[in-house]
């Protein structure tokens, strides 16, 4: 109340719109300003009420404004013709850009019953018109009316308003509008036109949220009190600077949200001036333009949509058939002379029906526009249409070329449009392209077994054959590490043939599918057959993203990774190529606006071929760079991805693996494993049925065990099924006698999967059962329930020989206790803080699974309990016994992300520079700051933490791990002995994350 005492307060009303404009059009030059006046606020009081609410539609008193001034223009401009018709014109051409289409045909009435009788004359814009349609002839665009008409609507907003809106969704022609008019008005230019609305155009583009607002704006240390520019006010500068009388338009390419554009307040209003926190201001120039190019304003203020005129684009205006005309009139003479009208007419006949049922009938994977399966579809024929895929080889006859032609135009259909649809769907889309015609035409003999999904063109006979005849065969190589083995199989021959096609072409793929069905080894796995079979130098870079990840941790992660040809000019030089792997792309945190930053700096780099250093301000130019990117569907802490971003990929969904291909898998390794050693032949029949009762298992604990609010871990995928296998593959012959040993180890390993984790007596009642009944079923082996919780098995007996030596056995309770006492004592007599301990039944069993996790290679525990519990005890002590170091952070006042990624280097440089297994146990209460998940998350799956490694840890890790490399027999570059420091970090490092389950926060986290 003291401070309001101070300040006189001033009751604010709403303008009379009326007098402003009467008074406003006295002062144009208008004779009949009443009569108009009235009419003009009865148009805007009945658009507000009677169209469709837009974010982008403003009537207010700014609206209201431009219009006038326009309207004063043309009265200037033409002071002959009718004032209502001069107002008429200026009231359309400021509000049609602006409106959706379904919108146009009523402002139009509105306009007819306000002003009856008076015919509105049309504009002939002649000499910028045809600019404009030879703008986009010469890009290899089509001159469609209506996009030329929008066009004209953004020149004619432009010369209102400096601040203009180019608002639609991806693939609408917003980028082509701005560019075609800067061509045209360039183009005229040049050709002597004298008019000042004609100038040389030049265009400089940002992304406003791939930077942070200091980047953006400039900011002021807060040690220093140093001020650094902003990229905003240096292309500003720039801009000011020229005292040509060139256009500037500023283009700002990416989502507007009420925290950055705010900042343009005074820039966007009659001011036109930028201010700067350090309390510089810098006035625009009159050829200066704001453009703001963004799929929607649903977050912007009301302030920010009235200072700026608005073009609304929508995909009605461009249509389909002008990307399908243009593709064929320009890339496809390239591909395959001759060949144009037929290609033409077949993409005529059966793109849009396809299109058409896909959004009607199927459930794609992935949300995506017609332009841009269209748009996929032509990639995926500039893929195929290629030598190497059989077309135009020497010697090949025109028939041959037609007929071989024809089975690739069917391949690029079902791949391109239907390889994102999931597998409910793709049922459905065998049966519409078995009717549509398609085969019947093009390929008369195809198949009717199985589905269009399930076959690929053979180059060699012209003819389809099935995945399965291609798949390489598999031998099992002895004593291999289980994280190296790969089956190959029918599916992931066919993605990655299908990924090899369209990144050898320089496209851009991403996959997305459920966790656990295999994207990352798929892309690992395609990526080093890549490296090792390519003519061309390949250059893999592989990025993780996590909920924490930052635009600046990408940008410099592609600085590092990525080869420096000039100081602008990053990428792969002549002749090679580099493959970058985002995987979890849809990971990064939404921000308080909804946008992605990691994400936007990606699309920068895809749509406008490349990104700003963030020190000197300039553009890095981005080359011969493909993006294959990974993701699961939007839901559990994944987000969906802008549109705008989808559009530069081919998408392809990949199904969870079926019973069918889980048996081939596993039962491959399984029964190479029982084959090369020297076990018993009735083991060895017992492989296939080993298998089969995991999978059965499996399926089971996925229908039944299902996640609720108390039971959050209660997620299954096919990591489960593998670790079961693993497991196994620990016993030799000399411990494992006869079918009912190896079983008895079966029900073990399965049970460590599955049964740990279940968290009531119910629960684990159930799978005793389901156990026993599914063991009975596949082996006829009738086992009591109780059976299966008691059995033990574990290598720790002998501990003292080493992991490699100790024989993986099953175990008794009682040895065991006593076995831990000796290690206990061992342990106090070593260690400053002794433990006193009881191995009561409970705590050997825990120990024995602790220890059989941190033995196995990449074996990482999540202990859940409350604390007091044993978890930190037991960890320590099953360390001790292996002779393992146990490393964990000591949390202090001051500890902060610096503090805990200097203890991670340590743990890493232990267990990738020495060569030491060693376990870090972290625990919920240790975690002062959200961001230390993500980096145990990134060590998790990557075995590194994105851009921690300064420049003095590489060289450490260069120095010490190269010796390590070259006895192993890698390479002795950078990068080759960089990634062996990362897999002995994986093999060596056992992360245990020690959890309460009392609260939200373990629920959040899992999630």
């Amino acid at each position: 109340d003291n401070l309001k005492a101070l300040f006189r307060p001033v009751a604010m009303m709403v303008p009379d719109y009326r007098l402003i404009a009467e008074i406003m059009l006295f002062a144009e030059g208008f004779g009949e300003a009443k009569g108009l006046s009235n009419k003009m606020t009865q148009l805007y009081r009945l658009s507000s009420e009677q169209l469709s609410k837009q974010d982008h539609y403003d009537f207010g008193m700014r609206a209201v404004k431009s219009v006038l001034v326009m309207a004063g223009q043309l009265k200037r401009a033409n002071p002959t013709i009718a004032e209502d018709i001069t107002l008429i014109r200026a009231l359309r051409d400021s509000n049609l850009p602006k409106f959706l289409y379904e919108d146009v045909p009523l402002f139009m009435a509105i306009i007819q019953d306000l002003f009856p009788g008076v015919k509105i004359p049309n504009v002939d814009y002649g000499l910028l018109q045809t600019s404009v349609e030879a703008a986009l002839r010469k890009k290899g665009l089509q001159a469609v009316p209506t996009h030329v008409a929008k066009i004209i609507q953004l020149y004619e907003t432009m010369l209102v308003r400096h601040g203009v809106m180019v608002v639609g969704l991806t693939l609408t022609g917003k980028s082509k509008c701005q560019n075609a008019l800067a061509d045209a008005l360039t183009q005229l230019r040049r050709d002597g036109e004298e008019s000042p609305h004609y100038e040389v155009t030049r265009q400089h583009t940002l992304n406003p949220k791939s930077v942070t607002m200091g980047e953006l704006y400039g900011e002021v240390n807060p040690l220093t009190q140093e001020w650094t520019d902003g990229l905003v006010p240096t292309l500003v500068r720039f801009a000011v600077g020229d005292d040509s009388d060139n256009f500037h338009w500023i283009t700002f390419d990416g989502p507007v949200d009420a925290l950055w554009i705010e900042n343009m307040n005074t820039v966007l209003d009659d001011n036109k001036m930028l201010c700067l926190s350090n309390g510089e201001r810098i006035k625009l120039a009159p050829t200066m333009h704001m453009v703001f190019e963004v799929n929607d304003l649903s977050v912007a203020s009301p302030a920010t949509v009235s200072r700026c005129g608005m073009v609304f684009m929508e995909a009605v205006y461009i249509g389909n058939q002008p990307y399908i005309t243009s593709w064929c009139e320009n890339k496809l003479p390239e591909l395959l002379p001759n060949m144009q009208s037929g290609i033409l007419a077949l993409c005529n006949k059966y793109l849009q029906p396809t299109l058409e049922f896909v959004r009607s009938q199927l459930r794609a994977g992935t949300d995506t526009s017609d332009a841009n399966l269209i748009m996929s579809f032509f990639r995926m024929l500039e893929a195929s249409f290629v030598p190497e895929q059989g077309i135009g080889t020497k010697g090949q006859t025109d028939a041959d070329k037609h007929k071989l032609a024809g089975l690739w135009f069917i391949f690029s259909v079902v791949w391109a449009i239907g390889g994102n649809l999931r597998e409910e769907s793709r049922a459905k889309f065998d049966a519409f392209i078995r009717r549509s015609g398609l085969l019947m035409e093009l390929n008369p003999t195809f198949s009717s077994q199985g589905s269009v999904f399930d076959y690929c063109v053979s180059p060699s006979s012209s003819s389809f054959v099935t995945w399965t005849s291609m798949v390489p065969t598999f031998e099992y190589v002895k004593g291999a590490p289980f994280f190296d083995i790969l089956v190959p199989t029918g599916e992931t021959t066919c993605y990655e043939y299908v990924l090899g096609m369209l990144i050898a072409q320089g496209s851009h793929v991403m996959l997305v599918g459920e966790t656990g069905t295999g994207k990352s080894v798929l892309v690992q796995g395609f990526l080093n057959k890549l490296v090792a079979t390519s003519e061309k130098g390949i250059n893999p870079v592989l990025a993780s993203f996590s909920a924490q990840t930052s635009a600046k941790n990408m940008q410099d992660l592609m600085e590092s990774k990525l080869d420096k040809i000039r100081k602008n000019l990053l990428g792969a030089g002549v002749g090679r190529q580099c493959v970058v792997m985002v995987d979890d792309i849809n990971m990064p945190a939404l921000e308080t606006y909804g946008a992605q930053p990691p994400i936007e700096l990606v699309r920068q780099t895809l749509s406008q071929g490349g990104f700003y250093d963030l020190k000197k301000l300039f553009f890095k130019r981005v080359q011969n760079t493909s993006f294959i990117a990974a993701c699961g569907p939007p839901g559990g802490g994944r987000n969906a991805i802008t549109q705008r971003l989808i559009r530069h990929f081919n998408l392809l969904w990949l199904p969870q693996m079926s019973a069918a291909a889980m048996q081939n898998i596993f039962g491959n390794i399984l029964g190479g494993f029982l084959g090369v050693d020297s076990f018993t032949d009735d083991i060895k029949a017992l492989a296939h049925s080993a298998v089969k009762i995991t999978v059965e298992l499996y399926d089971a604990m996925c229908s039944e065990m299902l996640p609720t609010p108390s039971k959050s871990h209660y997620t299954f995928n096919m990591r489960d099924v593998s670790k079961v296998i693993q497991g196994i593959l620990q016993i030799t012959p000399a411990k494992c006698a006869d079918g009912d040993a190896f079983l008895r180890l079966w029900c073990h390993e399965a049970s460590r999967v599955f049964a740990d984790r279940l968290v009531n007596k119910a629960d684990r009642q159930w799978f005793a059962s389901k156990m026993g009944s599914i063991l009975k079923a596949g082996t006829d082996r009738d086992w009591a329930d109780d059976t299966f919780p008691n059995l033990m098995f574990g290598s720790y007996m002998k501990s003292a020989d080493g992991i490699e030596n100790a024989p993986y056995d099953e175990l008794e309770v009682g040895p065991t206790a006593l076995k831990l006492d000796d290690a206990l004592a061992d342990y106090n007599l070593a260690s400053t803080k002794p433990m006193n301990l009881v191995f009561f039944k409970d705590a050997c069993y825990h120990l024995a699974r602790i220890s059989r996790i941190i033995t196995q290679p990449r074996g990482c525990a999540l202990l859940v309990g409350v604390g007091g519990s044993g978890r930190s005890s037991l960890v320590r002590l099953a360390s001790a016994m292996w002779d393992y170091t146990c490393f964990s952070i000591e949390i202090t006042r001051t500890y902060d992300s610096a503090a805990f990624h200097d203890d991670l280097k340590r743990f890493m440089f232990q267990a990738g520079c020495k060569n030491k297994p060693s376990v870090f146990l972290f625990s919920d209460t240790q975690i002062v700051k959200e961001s230390f998940v993500e980096d145990v998350n990134n060590l998790l799956n990557a075995g590194e933490v994105p851009n921690m490694m300064a420049e003095e840890d590489m060289a450490q890790i260069l120095n010490e791990v190269r010796p390590l490399a070259k006895a192993a027999g890698k390479p002795e570059g950078r990068d080759a002995v960089y990634a062996y420091f990362v897999q002995l970090v994986r093999q060596n490092l056992h992360i245990v994350l020690a959890m309460s389950p009392i609260g939200d926060a373990f629920r959040v986290r899992c999630r």
